[in-house]
């Protein structure tokens, strides 16, 4: 055979993978080698970076051998790499037959298994994770419970964390040995037992390293992110410096004990270790170069180029480690929310986010994604941002993450009840945390906060918001409480009776509303949403002072207090609004006459029919206001004497009444005129300040929701507002005998939604909180259909049934995770987001998100924006 003289030295590249992961390598080789490439298929995107190339079964060394020895004999230099895990044995074995530098084949082997791994550790004397080889669920419960639990059972021969998953008692030990001994993998091989290990607690750690001669090199340390237990998802991982780290020493010697036990000889090798508080632990040990895009952030950070150090070493040259910057770098994997096909992935482009320096789609439209444990590294994109310091590249990726998105088509059993958490959430359930520090202290199990929450529980730890969070929150709600405000014009030429009529108040309550009616209602709302997959979506909005909610700036402050949790959120830069000091800011401007008085009395009014239910809440943040420059007292509208036309409470004048009692708890009865129209000729007489007026009610309503919702009424919103309520608002319509639009089709109303309870809720327009509200997914079909046909030309709407996401939450065992569902209260005072209070379920099924049902209550701490300034803490 005549040998070619060529240029370029030849790379003999064994197996390339998938493109997105290892693109970056093939073009590293390819700029300085002559790269040819033995694979089981004829190169597609490979094409551009090889000369030639040779279809072989990789992971046979006996079928390979033909391949590597034909383009070994064409040249006078030439070098074997592989990076495919699959491949690693057989390249081993041909290159010793061939006299091609490549790790020791043996080792190579033992690379290949976890079990072989451990016993060549145990062999050399070195510390090892306690384990065992079982190869039933009977032997591997005896494993564990010889071990002790918690334990990590694992196939033994594949890779990317697929199939390995943590157990904590005998049930989920059994369920852990059926996932790992399904897994397969294409190539990877199979064994006939599955591993279980002790589980080892602390950070998880790769190491990625050059071996020339045995002398090993540990080069990148990569901090591994992983996804909720009890599965390893590994969801990303961050590259900067570790030389300084108190670790840094004692994981050096493990690597490099490692590679010696298992006959480690040449290559470069990626290690996975765990750095527990009796010092660091060896996971596993890879004879290949490190995946999930490693070694490509690690070459932003530092310069160093370790697939070349791979070819180099291949060459029997020493490669060249020396780095040319000392930056942070980082990469992210997104997910879809659920179970489906990909329809699209959305990215934004690295120019639009500082530090952000690639977003690669990972699927395309029409792949189908599953979950862990049903799928294998089931990602949608990879974000990658390098900066200064890990801060600035955290910082760069929770902003693209922001503005990314990955759509799905899946059942809608898939979507209710979804995890969808932001990057905050993620991290204060980090492994490196611990189970000890994912729940704060100060509210839960307090009796006084059990007392402001209405006899209900604490949720064990706030829920988190982002930034973008925030602003869209701000630009939506905003946005909707301007339109709402616009409605009377739009569709009723200003005539507010008739606004008051179509939204289904009764002459008592009109009369009444219309009382002292303002021309600008107090810039205050709260909206009651749930994140579903797609963002946040609305159930209610309400208006003016009767919003309840307002216990979450106490909650934060008790929270705050939690020296673990102030902690994370500094670091976090999370913040939280003080809602009652925004609100008495609004008070105060509105209310003129108060500017004179050192200690005004204010009054926090109910309905007297609802005054017992409500008296706790409102008597909790009774301090607040104190702090707050007011004399505060609580009460309901009967408690009320008269004297001169001025507002007495037990014997003192109240110069401010501030409302909580709602036109939908007035009867039409002579009683409701006694009780309110006192109240409304002192403030028209400018004897008593009334916080809000009642008018405000009439914009606040979910009447006044189904009129944007409807069709016949979108030829009076500009495109921006109908792409406003398309976004937030779920179809909401009257109930009436009629026809209506939905889904773009004519239905009969009526029909429908007897034929689709499951699909529908029925909801009173005036009334708040979960009162009268039918979900028809929880009504048997009798009652759904009597609720129905009571409802029809009646103050009530049907709304389509919103799917909740949920987050995981400590568990009362102190050492799990539960997933809970989430209803935010999100106040609005004067433009600004205002702070949320938060309820979580256990069941996202619930239909009413309320104490009676179980639900905790919390409240909500924000990332604060830059721009902004925001420093509330």
């Amino acid at each position: 055979m005549s040998v070619m003289t060529t240029e370029r030295p030849r790379v003999i590249l064994v197996g390339s993978r998938i493109r997105q992961y290892r693109e970056y390598a093939l073009a590293s080789l390819a700029a300085r080698y002559e790269v040819t490439l033995i694979a089981p298929e004829a190169p597609s995107w490979q094409a551009k970076y090889v000369d030639t190339h040779r279809i072989a079964d990789t992971t046979d060394a006996h079928k390979l051998f033909p391949s590597v020895a034909d383009l070994r004999g064409e040249v006078a230099e030439a070098a074997i790499v592989t990076w495919d895990e699959w491949s690693l044995a057989a390249v081993s074995s041909v290159a010793a037959r061939l006299g091609l530098r490549a790790m020791d084949p043996a080792a190579a082997k033992i690379c290949r298994d976890k079990y072989a791994t451990r016993q060549a550790l145990e062999a050399a004397g070195m510390a090892a994770v306690r384990h065992a080889p079982a190869a039933s669920e009977d032997e591997a419960v005896a494993a564990a419970e010889a071990i002790g639990f918690p334990v990590v059972v694992k196939p033994r021969t594949l890779g990317g964390s697929f199939g390995v998953m943590v157990a904590r008692d005998a049930d989920g030990l059994r369920q852990a040995y059926r996932l790992a001994a399904a897994s397969r993998l294409q190539g990877a091989g199979t064994a006939d037992t599955v591993l279980v290990e002790e589980y080892v607690e602390g950070p998880e750690l790769s190491v990625d390293s050059t071996v020339v001669d045995g002398v090993v090199t540990p080069v990148c340390v990569a901090r591994k992110r992983l996804g909720p237990q009890p599965y390893f998802e590994e969801v990303g991982h961050l590259v900067t410096g570790w030389q300084d780290e108190p670790w840094a020493e004692a994981v050096v010697e493990l690597v490099r004990d490692s590679h010696r036990a298992v006959g480690v000889d040449y290559g470069v090798t990626h290690t996975e270790l765990r750095v527990s508080a009796e010092g660091p632990r060896l996971i596993e040990l890879n004879g290949r170069l490190g995946g999930d895009l490693i070694p490509h952030v690690h070459q932003l950070a530092t310069g160093i180029d370790l697939a070349v150090a791979a070819a180099e070493i291949a060459f029997e040259r020493v490669p060249d480690l020396t780095p040319t910057r000392a930056l942070s770098g980082e990469v992210r994997f997104l997910y879809p929310s659920y179970d489906g096909t990909i329809d699209r992935v959305v990215l934004p482009d690295p120019s639009e986010v500082d530090g952000l320096v690639e977003a690669v789609a990972l699927a395309e439209p029409g792949d189908e994604l599953q979950l862990p444990p049903r799928g294998l590294t089931p990602r949608s994109a990879a974000l990658i941002a390098v900066g200064e310091d890990p801060v600035e590249t955290r910082r760069a990726l929770d902003r693209a993450e922001g503005l990314s998105r990955t759509e799905v088509t899946g059942a809608s059993t898939h979507k209710l009840g979804a995890r969808v958490e932001n990057a905050v959430t993620r991290r204060f359930f980090d492994h490196e945390r611990t189970a000890a520090r994912m729940t704060v202290s100060g509210v839960r199990g307090v009796e006084w906060f059990r007392y402001g929450a209405g006899g209900g529980e604490g949720l064990n730890r706030p829920v988190f918001l982002s930034a973008d969070d925030v602003a869209g929150l701000e630009r939506d709600l905003n946005g909707l409480f301007e339109l709402l405000k616009s409605v009377p014009g739009r569709l009723f030429g200003g005539d507010l009776r008739a606004f008051a009529k179509a939204v289904g108040m009764s002459d008592t309550q009109a009369d009444l509303v219309l009382r002292g009616a303002v021309d600008e209602i107090p810039p205050l709302s709260r909206a009651d949403l749930y994140r579903e997959t797609g963002g946040f979506r609305l159930m209610e909005l309400n208006t003016g002072t009767s919003l309840g909610g307002w216990q979450m700036g106490e909650f934060a402050r008790a929270l705050i207090k939690d020296e673990e949790f102030a902690a994370f959120a500094a670091a976090e830069n999370l913040v939280y609004p003080d809602p009652l000091a925004r609100i008495t800011d609004v008070l105060r401007r509105q209310a003129p006459s108060l500017a004179g008085t050192a200690r005004p009395l204010l009054a926090i009014t109910d309905w007297p029919d609802g005054f017992e239910k409500s008296k706790c809440w409102m008597e909790f943040v009774v301090p607040a206001f104190k702090d707050l420059g007011f004399d505060p007292v609580v009460c309901h509208l009967g408690d009320f004497t008269y004297e001169d036309g001025k507002v007495v409470y037990d014997g003192r004048r109240v110069d401010v009444v501030y409302r909580l009692f709602l036109p939908g708890e007035m009867p039409d009865e002579p009683r409701t005129y006694d009780l309110v129209n006192p109240l409304l000729d002192a403030a028209e007489a400018g004897q008593v300040e009334l916080f809000a007026s009642l008018d405000c009610e009439l914009y606040g309503n979910k009447g006044s929701l189904a009129m944007l919702s409807d069709e016949r009424n979108r030829a009076a919103l500009t495109e921006d507002e109908r792409a406003l309520v398309d976004r937030i608002l779920p179809w909401t319509r009257f109930v009436r005998d009629e026809k209506v639009t939905f889904e773009g089709e004519k239905i009969d109303l009526l029909p429908y939604a007897v034929a689709n309870k499951d699909l529908l809720v029925l909801k009173p327009t005036l009334l708040y909180g979960g009162v009268g509200v039918t979900p028809g997914w929880t009504t048997d079909q009798k009652e759904w259909v009597e609720k129905l046909h009571q409802a029809v030309g009646g103050p009530f709407v049907l709304q389509r049934r919103l799917l909740p996401t949920t987050e995981r939450f400590l568990s009362e065992d102190g050492v799990t995770t539960e997933d809970m569902a989430v209803a935010y209260g999100t106040l609005m005072v004067d433009g600004k987001y205002a702070g949320t209070l938060a309820r979580g379920v256990t069941d996202p099924a619930v239909g009413i998100v309320s104490m009676l049902r179980g639900a905790q209550i919390g409240c909500a701490f924000h990332v604060a924006d830059p721009a902004d300034g925001e420093g509330e803490r």
